[in-house]
C-alpha cells in the first residue's frame, strides 16, 4: 500500500499562476453547496486557518493573507493529469481528497524490480503531474502507509520494510491514531502515550481496560488495519440518444426536439443526482459510423457549450441545447446530447413567498448569499405586531434588519 501527500490541488494552481506567493499565507476560497464562501485550502503560513472554514472567519484569524478564488474547472483538469499519472503505477488508486491518494501496489509489474523503485516511479510521475514533489509512504496497510508519507514529509519518500511496523511505529502518539476520542482518553489517563508503550502491555490486559477497542490498538500499533482502498471509477456516461424517422437538413426542424432532449437528458442526470458543468452534441448523417467523435469525422458534426453555473433540469438545459442546435450544419439521422464532467447539483434558490413550502435553514442561507453580495442593510425581516393591528400593512407590519 502506498500513501501520497501533496499540497491542496487548488493551492498548487495558486502557486503555478502566482510563484512568488510560494513562501507567503494564501487562503483559496470556494463556494459550498449552500452558496456559502468558504476555505477550499490555505498554505501552511495561514496560521489558525483550516479547509471548511467561513471565509470571514479565516479573514479574521490571518487578516495578512492573501485572498485567491478556485477554479473549479481547472481543479477538476488537474485532478484528471493527477489520476493519469497515479494510473501508470497501480491500477486501484483512491484519490481520497484533493490532497491524498493510496495505491494498492500487491500486484506484481515487471516494469519494477523493486518496491523502492516502483514507489521512486510513482513520486516522479506525481511530481510531473503536480509541478512539485510529494511525500510518500509505503508500508503494508493504509494507516502504516499514511505514517511512513506523514514522516518522510515533502520531496522525500519513506518505505517500511515487512515486519518493522511495530519498531517504525513506536514513537507513533496515540493521539494520532485512528481511535475514538474515548479510547485515546484512556489510553493517555494510563499513561500510555505511543505505540511503542501500548505494545508494551500484553493484549488481554489491554482488552480488559478498553473492549473491544483493545484489539485494535494492539493491531494498529503492529501497522495492522482491515481498511482497504475504496477505487475511483469512471461515473457511467450520461446522455440521450434520437434516431430521426428520416433525415432532417433544416436546424429549425431539429429544434423542436429540443425540449424532449432536455427533459430525457435531465431524467438522466436526476438518476445519477449529478449536474452537468460541459454539454456535448453529436449529429450524425445517414453513412455516418457510431462510436467515438473524433475532428474532421465524415458525416459528424459536434460542439460543446460549458454552461455559466452546472445545469440539471430540463428548464436550464433546453437553452443551451438550442444555443448547440442553431451552429449545426449537416444533414441529420442521428441526435445525440452528451452530459459531461458531472458535478453535485448546486442549491437552488428558496422559494421565499409561498408560505410554508421553504424550511427555515434554506431561507437563512439565501438570506446569507444575498447579504454577502449586496451588503448587510439589503434583508430585512418582517412581522405582525402583536395585538390587533389593523388592515393596512404599514399598522400590522413591523420591519427590523435581519
Amino acid at each position: 500500500m502506498a500513501c501520497v501527500r501533496f499540497p491542496h490541488l487548488a493551492l498548487v494552481l495558486a502557486w503555478r499562476a502566482h510563484p512568488e506567493l510560494a513562501q507567503e499565507a494564501v487562503l483559496v476560497g470556494s463556494r459550498d453547496r449552500g452558496g456559502r464562501m468558504v476555505v477550499l485550502a490555505a498554505s501552511s503560513a495561514a496560521i489558525d486557518v483550516h479547509p471548511g472554514q467561513d471565509w470571514r472567519q479565516a479573514e479574521l484569524a490571518c487578516p495578512k493573507a492573501v485572498q485567491l478564488q478556485a477554479d473549479p474547472a481547472e481543479v477538476e483538469r488537474l485532478r484528471r493529469q493527477l489520476r493519469l499519472a497515479l494510473y501508470n503505477c497501480s491500477p486501484l488508486v483512491e484519490l481520497t481528497d484533493d490532497t491524498m491518494a493510496y495505491l494498492d501496489l500487491s500486484d506484481l509489474d515487471a516494469r519494477w524490480d523493486t518496491e523502492a523503485a516502483r514507489a521512486s516511479y510513482l513520486g516522479r510521475a506525481v511530481q510531473q503531474a503536480l509541478g512539485l514533489a510529494p511525500a510518500l509512504g509505503v508500508g503494508q496497510s493504509r494507516f502504516l502507509a499514511l505514517a511512513a508519507a506523514r514522516i518522510a514529509g515533502p520531496g522525500r519518500a519513506r518505505l517500511v520494510p515487512p515486519g518493522g511496523a511495530a519498531e517504525f511505529l513506536a514513537d507513533w502518539p496515540v493521539v494520532e491514531l485512528p481511535l475514538p476520542v474515548e479510547t485515546v482518553e484512556r489510553l493517555l489517563s494510563f499513561g500510555l502515550r505511543t505505540c511503542g508503550d501500548c505494545l508494551a502491555i500484553a493484549l488481554p490486559d489491554l482488552q480488559r481496560q478498553l473492549g473491544p477497542d483493545g484489539l485494535l490498538v494492539h493491531r494498529l500499533c503492529r501497522g495492522l488495519d482491515q481498511a482497504a482502498i475504496n477505487p475511483w471509477r469512471s461515473p457511467p456516461p450520461c446522455g440521450v440518444r434520437r434516431v430521426l424517422a428520416g433525415v432532417v437538413e433544416d436546424t429549425e426542424s431539429l429544434r423542436f426536439g429540443a425540449s424532449e432532449l432536455a427533459a430525457g437528458l435531465s431524467l438522466e442526470l436526476a438518476r445519477q443526482e449529478q449536474a452537468a458543468t460541459r454539454l456535448r452534441l453529436v449529429l450524425r448523417e445517414e453513412d455516418a459510423q457510431d462510436g467515438a467523435v473524433m475532428a474532421g469525422q465524415p458525416g459528424v458534426f459536434w460542439e460543446e457549450i460549458t454552461p455559466p453555473t452546472p445545469v440539471a433540469t430540463a428548464a436550464e438545459l433546453l437553452p443551451q441545447i438550442l444555443s448547440l442546435l442553431s451552429r449545426a450544419r449537416c444533414r441529420v439521422l442521428v441526435i445525440e446530447l452528451h452530459a459531461l464532467d458531472l458535478v453535485d447539483p448546486p442549491a437552488t434558490q428558496a422559494m421565499l413567498w409561498p408560505g410554508g413550502r421553504a424550511r427555515q435553514e434554506e431561507i437563512g442561507q439565501a438570506a446569507a448569499r444575498l447579504q454577502e453580495r449586496f451588503g448587510e442593510s439589503v434583508v430585512w425581516r418582517v412581522a405582525v405586531k402583536p395585538g390587533h393591528p389593523g388592515d393596512i400593512p404599514e399598522e400590522r407590519l413591523a420591519w427590523s434588519p435581519a
